[in-house]
């Protein structure tokens, strides 16, 4: 599915407004763990579905979908069996993106044609598509706000930004912020959660986080992808 081009400032900024609402009808101010599944059922009043939609769609990289006329969000139960929470929050998060931002092109695609669920299905091997690429920034904005992150992130490293220009530590340092080099971005990003109370991010989308808002700079040659983050992780 084709959509518009949305600035992150947009995204960012329709995040803020959920939070904002789910606050105006929880009664209170919310902090990180952000309670997506409460936001999804409590706050735009779609059913949440956890189901075998491997088995349902016969394709085994199905993470999620949204079916709009139905006002329903399926996640895959296999996603329990794959990683953990973070993974399966985040997923949560990314359909709560196609909902804010896609699901009118979805309605106005189906009109007229009755073989058309008016769903958004999200698989991994479309990762790199515009619309899930737009989802994927709005789950992040929605699950580590902008404001928390910065707090932390001064508390953990302090004010400026972390430089890292080294893959390894030839010192062996083991500090988060230390002589930062590349491998020790797992460290960076547990104190990160564990400070700010980030309890259900991964340290993967921890770490992509704090280079979209600036906060990590990569000066090595090796880049700092999903791929890299994992390997450097096992």
């Amino acid at each position: 599915m084709k959509v518009p081009w949305v600035s992150k400032k947009k995204m960012a900024h329709k995040a803020g407004q959920l939070l904002d609402a789910f606050e105006a009808s929880a009664g209170y101010r919310v902090k990180p763990p952000i309670p997506v599944e409460e936001i999804i059922e409590r706050t735009l009043g779609l059913k949440l579905i956890y189901t075998d939609l491997t088995e349902i769609l016969g394709a085994g990289d199905v993470l999620g979908a949204t079916y709009v006329e139905s006002r329903t969000v399926c996640i895959n139960e296999r996603l329990f069996e794959r990683g953990g929470e973070g993974r399966l929050v985040f997923t949560c998060a990314h359909e709560v993106g196609h909902w804010v931002l896609h699901r009118r092109y979805v309605t106005a695609q189906g009109k007229g044609d009755r073989s058309n669920k008016k769903a958004i299905v999200c698989r991994a091997a479309d990762a790199k598509a515009p619309i899930e690429w737009q989802a994927d920034y709005f789950a992040a904005c929605l699950l580590m706000p902008e404001r928390e992150i910065r707090e932390a992130f001064e508390k953990v490293c302090g004010p400026k930004p972390l430089v890292i220009g080294s893959v390894g530590s030839a010192a062996g340092s083991s500090a988060p912020c230390e002589a930062p080099c590349l491998e020790q971005w797992p460290l960076i990003s547990a104190a990160m959660c564990e400070t700010a109370g980030f309890s259900n991010i991964s340290k993967q989308a921890m770490i992509i986080r704090l280079q979209e808002l600036g906060l990590l700079i990569n000066n090595t040659s090796a880049g700092l992808n999903w791929q890299t983050l994992l390997a450097l992780e096992a």
